[in-house]
């Protein structure tokens, strides 16, 4: 029978502080996850989410301590189990699926290593019929070749692929509860419903109880029992999916729902007479032994100045192949593009510039915020050490950042710090396009609306032009002029936003753009639209529809 998972009362707080009145991280924090049951917890970036499923691992960073309260899975009390205890239990009984998978996995092994782990420890797999359920479990979460899946390495594999990888490394052991933290906040939207589909399965077929960690509650609405709503560490809400969905209780609930789909921009399109100042033709690239493995193939696009071109697609279609080809990260195999900028900086290499799908990863963790952003200023000799620190405290300010964060190094910020600092580093160039390879994928709803709505400015008043390369309909129909789709490396379909969203023509497009639209049943998700619109409506000074 599978074990309850209770959390009581649960305090963390810094271990250094021993001040009257500590600041506690965590407080109060008390829920059930009962056998077979999908529990949602839900909030904002810095909320606490994390935390609390760390906490429940024991796996807090070493200045952070459990001051109250406890943690029990069935019968044993997590909060006093022995590290031999706390060993069995995780990757076991207690599974977790992590938010970014690349961070967790160990670069210096194969996925195939990975998940032999777990199948040797908690469930008794070895030789050959350890390799055979590896390449089951990779098949389930959505390997197109789980053969390949298992003989690649983490940084052989696009971050949607990863984090598939990841839900299946959280399902090896077989767990009793599963910690599932933002684990589709890199998926495509098809991809995205396999994998919950598969956690249902599980959760209904063998009584896999989930704790669920999202920013995102249109994520989660057609499968949650319960939803959890997490605010500066505190659960602050609490219900059945279908009544806090319907009728939230806080107006931080009702912000989160608001932030939950977004509205497509009215702004002025860029007239189709605009010239074009990048050029793809024929775009190819290739890797592996002999180039048998192809990329891209045959791609040819165009970007018009002031244009946002959205480049949609699932994960391992090739959009960040082709976002590294622009830049000149990757040297296309076959194909040139072209640049057609202005001025006298239009031949550097920094004309074009990336902004990076894991804010985290584009940062040496050694450094502090202000170094990194000087290194790319440093090849200017021509700029004073006091010109830079002025250029840099400008760039600081466009991203509407804190300049007390400088001084801060990665570990020490939140996601949409970084996202913005990873902006702020590409602005310091004066690039005149600007590529954000799913940008905001990794952030929480309220953050991702505040990160897009600052690349629309920036691109406004810059006069640039974007390339969104994303997986998420929403963001696509939120920014982009017109819409590229690729599928396995190829372009299968380019149209004018409003037309694709209203009459896609590949069945791919078809597919993805389907996928997009949520399970409506039992009117649920008709009221949530509405009450979505309306709080749109009123944070945009529009009058809402009907």
């Amino acid at each position: 029978m599978s074990a309850r998972l209770v959390l009581a009362d649960l305090d963390v707080r810094h271990a250094t502080d021993g001040g009257p009145n500590p600041r506690r991280l965590l407080s109060g924090v008390s829920l059930a996850v009962e056998p077979g049951e999908f529990v949602a917890l839900v909030g904002s970036s810095g909320s606490g989410k994390t935390l609390t499923a760390m906490s429940c691992l024991r796996l807090l960073p070493p200045n952070l301590e459990i001051a109250g309260g406890s943690i029990r899975l069935g019968d044993l009390d997590l909060t006093r189990a022995t590290e031999a205890e706390l060993n069995k239990v995780r990757g076991g009984r207690l599974g977790m699926l992590f938010q970014q998978p690349k961070r967790m996995f160990n670069p210096n092994r194969t996925i195939g290593s990975h998940l032999k782990e777990p199948l040797r420890l908690h469930a008794g797999l070895r030789g050959a019929k350890a390799r055979a359920r590896a390449v089951e479990l990779l098949e389930e979460v959505g390997f197109a070749d789980p053969l390949r899946g298992i003989r690649s390495h983490p940084h052989q594999l696009s971050g949607g692929m990863a984090q598939r990888a990841m839900t299946a490394l959280a399902l090896a052991g077989q767990p009793d509860m599963l910690l599932a933290d933002e684990p589709t906040s890199a998926l495509d939207r098809v991809l995205e419903r396999q994998v919950l589909q598969l956690l249902d399965r599980e959760r209904r077929e063998r009584g896999l109880g989930i704790l669920y960690i999202t920013h995102n509650l249109a994520t989660v609405a057609a499968y949650a029992d319960r939803v959890l709503v997490m605010n500066a560490g505190s659960i602050v809400e609490a219900g059945p999916a279908g009544e806090l969905l319907t009728r939230p209780a806080t107006d931080y609930a009702r912000d989160l729902l608001a932030a939950a789909q977004l509205a497509p921009v009215s702004r002025r399109r860029p007239a189709s007479t605009e010239r074009e100042v990048l050029v793809m033709d024929k775009v190819g690239k290739h890797f592996g032994p002999k180039r048998a493995r192809s990329a891209l193939e045959d791609v040819s696009l165009t970007l018009r100045r002031g244009e946002i071109l959205g480049v949609l697609g699932q994960s391992g279609s090739g959009k960040s192949t082709l976002a590294k080809a622009i830049v000149g990260l990757e040297a296309p195999s076959t194909g040139t593009i072209t640049r057609r900028l202005d001025g006298a900086a239009a031949h550097l290499p920094t004309a074009v510039q990336l902004v990076f799908q894991e804010p985290h990863s584009a940062f040496d963790p050694r450094l502090t915020l202000r170094a990194s952003l000087a290194a790319p200023l440093r090849p200017h000799r021509s700029l004073t050490l006091a010109q830079r620190d002025e250029r840099i405290a400008a760039a600081i300010k466009e991203v509407e950042l804190d300049a007390g964060l400088l001084d801060r190094r990665p570990g020490q910020c939140s996601g949409g710090q970084l996202q913005r600092a990873t902006i702020a580093r590409a602005l310091l160039l004066e690039p005149q396009v600007l590529i954000c390879d799913e940008a905001t994928s990794a952030l929480d709803a309220l953050t991702q609306r505040t990160i897009l709505n600052l690349l629309l400015r920036l691109q406004r008043e810059h006069h640039l032009s974007l390339i969104v390369v994303s997986h998420d309909m929403d963001v696509v129909r939120y920014m982009c002029d017109r819409v590229a789709v690729l599928l396995a490396g190829r372009v299968v379909e380019v149209a004018e936003t409003r037309d694709f969203f209203a009459a896609p023509q590949h069945p791919h497009s078809q597919a993805l753009v389907g996928a997009s639209i949520p399970c409506r049943a039992d009117g649920l998700w008709t009221m949530l639209d509405a009450r979505t619109h309306a709080a749109r409506a009123g944070l945009r000074g529009e009058a809402p529809e009907g």
